[in-house]
């Protein structure tokens, strides 16, 4: 190769990305009603960040064309074949951004490998689709012959200079290989660019704006998709039977509060009840007669990131992967503060691990958190623990800090990180707490402590009596009892709501993490026109369940049942006293509970491949 091979190929990659770029414009245009909630300024923002999307999409379309750019064959045939290529391979990515100008408007979300799901009769309707659509199908062939006819051309002239040495050509190619990988991953943060970082801005159809259908469709390409579901024949079956399980005829939490109230929500990091019945926490169990204490109690996941979307947005991890890694990471997700917005709460997100760390930050942009907070806003780097972040004790200062400057009401999450391996404590509490029989014992006492005074510096605070606390973990850890070691142990996290002005008794009742966000409107007498049907208010009557999903398994509880269901295999259990023992019944002929689960696969799957999950 010589010197100016290299700029003919960035010459070619710019002509690429400027398609791109004015395709995802033609879009925004194409679908002018939909974006048009936004404001200017917004939305100019949002075609900035969405360069970062085209970028990425210009090499992942042209990766092959860049390899076999920088193999030293000077042959006219040869950059024929570079010209073929480079046209194939634009023309489909183009191509998959055109067809979605119509399929967005009435699909609501970005393309992804879910199209072949939900049009399964397609393939026998291609040319009619062809004909209707004429104008898209015109588009597309016209981007075929721009692609060709301009193309960026090598002058003949180049095939007589003379090559450049190898010393000098190799490294050139590794930079641009290594470029390469930057722009197909967005940057050099943590973790590579997705659909999600696009939804940043406060109206979120602007995140829809921002990122382009073909980057969605080529992510989704490595994502296994959810099945379409078709368990009710109706979908106003799926949506009357969840509902029925979600009614009340009455709620502890009317008329308890005359003013608005701040909420904060704690999430520990590993936090089993197991801990708590065993002494490890003993301030957490202090609040037991203090609060609505639920001892049955189960998380929605059993990983930090599948906790977020349950504990915030109601949504429980049930589809075989974290909800915003999948390939319905862009489909719309109502969280806490999407809700609280229209009441003038200002929210917050504190963690004190590196911000991007399994992407709580796009998460909380996503579901409209005003502000997180990570490592990097904390002012000592002293107080780093050397792994994750700053210690627990230090952090929660940290925000009650921050909250002494905002005006209430405000909503804030809290989420702890010192009691994750390998579960370091800062040296001044080495010795203080039980180092009990596992690695993680000591680190649950330091937290439970750090939590402790965090609540004796919050009692100065104005805005404590006007605040409800609610305390959660995001999933169980190691475990040394044999009676946790269950299907149902395995999920058994604490569940706290307590209010300082308010008498809240401790209960038995089955209750799960997607409950918080519908208690947290109940308690506010919010009622929104949109929710989710998971979960329900913990202050209302109607009877309390367990959903989750392990190893290919449902795992659905209400009452004093228990089924597993893997879609060919049913078996029903018996719940003992204690809540965690499970023994399995004879019989296992369909019953209620597996219409129910039916319901809830069919709710989840088809409205998520549909993105309408929202609307019946």
């Amino acid at each position: 190769m010589v010197l100016r091979d290299y700029f003919v190929l960035f010459k070619r990659l710019g002509f690429a990305f400027s398609l791109f770029l004015i395709s995802r414009v033609l879009f925004y245009f194409y679908n002018l009603k939909y974006f048009s909630v936004a404001n200017l300024g917004e939305t100019i923002w949002a075609f900035f960040v969405g360069l970062r999307f085209d970028l990425a999409t210009t090499l992942i379309a042209n990766i092959f064309f860049i390899i076999f750019s920088l193999i030293p064959i000077r042959n006219p045939k040869y950059h024929l074949f570079l010209k073929f290529l480079f046209v194939i391979f634009n023309s489909i990515f183009l191509g998959l951004i055109i067809v979605d100008f119509e399929f967005f408007a009435f699909n609501g979300k970005k393309l992804t490998l879910d199209i072949f799901f939900i049009a399964g009769d397609i393939g026998g309707q291609f040319f009619q689709v062809i004909f209707y659509y004429w104008h898209l199908s015109l588009l597309t062939i016209a981007t075929m012959g721009i692609l060709w006819r301009y193309y960026p051309r090598r002058k003949k002239e180049y095939l007589f200079e003379m090559p450049m040495k190898i010393y000098k050509s190799i490294p050139l190619s590794l930079i641009i290989f290594i470029l390469t990988a930057i722009g197909v991953r967005g940057g050099l943060q943590l973790r590579s660019i997705s659909a999600k970082d696009a939804f940043i801005f406060e109206t979120y159809e602007l995140g829809n704006f921002a990122v382009n259908s073909a980057y969605t469709f080529a992510r989704s390409l490595s994502q296994k998709g959810l099945e379409y579901e078709k368990f009710f024949k109706k979908r106003e079956d799926v949506y009357s039977t969840l509902e029925n399980l979600s009614q009340s005829t009455s709620s502890s939490a009317d008329g308890l509060f005359s003013e608005k109230q701040n909420v904060i929500i704690i999430i520990l990091e590993s936090f089993s009840m197991e801990y708590i019945e065993n002494g490890y926490a003993p301030f957490l169990k202090s609040l037991e007669s203090k609060s609505l204490f639920f001892k049955e109690a189960s998380s929605n996941g059993r990983r930090s990131i599948e906790a977020l979307p349950s504990i915030l947005a109601g949504f429980p991890s049930i589809i075989g992967k974290p909800l915003y890694q999948s390939n319905y990471q862009a489909n719309k997700i109502l969280g806490v503060p999407n809700y609280l917005k229209d009441y003038n709460y200002k929210s917050y997100f504190f963690h004190g691990g590196k911000t991007g760390t399994m992407n709580f930050d796009s998460f909380c942009r996503t579901i409209g958190f005003d502000r997180y907070f990570g490592k990097e806003d904390y002012p000592n780097d002293d107080h780093y623990d050397g792994h994750w972040g700053i210690y627990d004790h230090h952090y929660f200062d940290f925000m009650l800090n921050k909250l002494a400057q905002s005006e209430p009401p405000f909503f804030a999450t809290f989420f702890s990180l010192s009691s994750h391996q390998p579960y370091s404590i800062p040296s001044e509490f080495l010795g203080q707490f039980p180092k009990g029989n596992l690695p993680i014992h000591e680190s649950i006492g330091y937290t439970d402590y750090a939590l402790k005074k965090f609540f004796e510096k919050a009692q100065k605070q104005s805005w404590y009596n006007n605040t409800l606390f609610i305390i959660t973990a995001d999933h169980t850890q190691k475990l040394e009892t044999k009676k946790y070691q269950t299907v149902l142990g395995r999920y058994r996290v604490p569940l706290i709501f307590y209010h300082p002005k308010i008498k809240l008794e401790s209960n038995k009742k089955v209750v799960q993490q997607v409950d918080i966000l519908p208690s947290i409107l109940d308690i506010l007498d919010i009622k929104p026109e949109e929710k989710l049907l998971f979960g329900t208010s913990v202050f209302n009557d109607s009877p309390g369940k367990m959903l989750n999903f392990n190893s290919g398994n449902y795992i659905y509880r209400k009452a004093e049942t228990m089924i597993l269901y893997d879609k060919s295999k049913l078996k029903v259990y018996t719940i003992g006293e204690d809540g965690l023992k499970a023994t399995l019944r004879p019989e296992q002929s369909e019953n209620e509970y597996l219409k129910e689960l039916k319901a809830y696969i069919q709710y989840t799957n088809n409205g998520l491949i549909r993105n309408n999950i929202y609307t019946p």
